[in-house]
């Protein structure tokens, strides 16, 4: 291990003298081939430890340590431009349940293969308090990316009416001429909140029946490429013209697969991140300077291979569980 400066951080490009923080994160030496992980000490200097190995965290570097360790745009964003304290720890909560999306995934696969190996029934109860899950922290997420917006807005429009801490609130009450004129919210922020919305709130309103009226999923069905759910049912159909389910992708009496209804939420939450870091840029001519030129934000974990099947799983629905839990074993035992 080695103490150092702040300023002196291999991937540290600009000393930021405008409110943002040096972002204190850990980084791969791609030609090396090693992590390292840094850590502030009280007195101000950086702790760096060399790790043979990093997992279920957001890294630094110029090129990714394996081929699954997937690009995360808005992180990167965020990093580079708008290293604020507060800003950096709401980034992290929003990675977190970005994470938490993908163990849900993961959790489709093993539940899946373990009652197939076992003939075990319990798939169902289990299946049915993953989806109630995963809504809640689809809803949890947004609320993390807005507390972001808010921090950041703060700091660039110090003159506009406090913003509410909910998510939901803005979008609900919420007009384009609110967030124009007293909010001073740029257009390409006020065309976020308002692309967002409508999923948003379907999404909220499922989680709100499934905690505040026990509108749980009915039952769950286990075939030997997956697990089920009826599209009649009334969770599904809260959906509305939200159609996931294709005809010729059902199964005999009107079954749908569960895995997509999970893959949905993920990828809304990572085309939401992508989509508010554009925004970002796109509300300066010139955006404050980056701070690690030439690195990008990667996620190293142990479910992130889900992140990079997100096409797969749409467009199949049906996959067999062992092969999508072997691709994973073979990538953590390989890294």
């Amino acid at each position: 291990m080695t103490y150092i400066q702040a300023t002196e951080l291999p991937y540290l490009s600009h000393v930021p003298n405008d409110g943002r923080s040096i972002p204190i994160s850990p980084y791969y030496d791609a030609d090396a081939q090693r992590f390292y992980l840094c850590g502030s000490l009280p007195d101000g200097r950086i702790l760096v430890i060399p790790l043979i190995d990093y997992f279920e965290a957001t890294y630094l570097a110029k090129r990714p340590a394996r081929d699954i360790d997937s690009r995360l745009p808005f992180s990167e964003t965020v990093i580079q431009h708008f290293s604020f304290k507060e800003v950096v720890s709401a980034l992290a909560d929003a990675e977190q349940d970005l994470i938490n999306g993908l163990a849900s995934l993961h959790k489709y696969f093993v539940i899946l293969e373990y009652a197939g190996a076992n003939n075990d029934l319990s798939y169902s109860p289990m299946m049915k308090t993953e989806i109630e899950y995963a809504f809640a922290n689809h809803r949890a997420f947004y609320d993390c990316l807005h507390q972001i917006v808010c921090v950041v807005h703060k700091r660039y429009q110090p003159k506009s009416s406090p913003l509410s801490d909910s998510f939901a609130k803005v979008v609900e009450s919420k007009t384009k001429d609110d967030l124009a004129k007293k909010f001073l919210f740029p257009q390409p922020l006020i065309d976020f909140y308002t692309a967002r919305k409508d999923v948003f709130l379907k999404m909220r309103y499922i989680r709100d029946n499934i905690f505040h009226h026990g509108h749980s999923p009915d039952l769950i069905f286990r075939f030997p490429d997956g697990l089920a759910i009826r599209v009649d049912d009334k969770l599904v159909t809260s959906l509305g013209d939200i159609n996931l389910w294709p005809d010729n992708l059902l199964k005999p009496n009107g079954l749908g697969s569960v895995l997509v209804i999970l893959e949905f939420l993920v990828r809304d939450m990572f085309d939401a991140m992508e989509q508010l870091g554009n925004a970002f840029i796109n509300c300066f001519q010139d955006p404050p300077q980056a701070v690690a030129m030439g690195y990008q934000v990667f996620l190293r974990s142990s479910v992130s291979k889900h992140l990079i099947s997100l096409d797969e799983y749409k467009q199949k629905h049906w996959i067999d569980p062992k092969a999508a839990l072997e691709v994973a074993r073979t990538t953590e035992n390989n890294a």
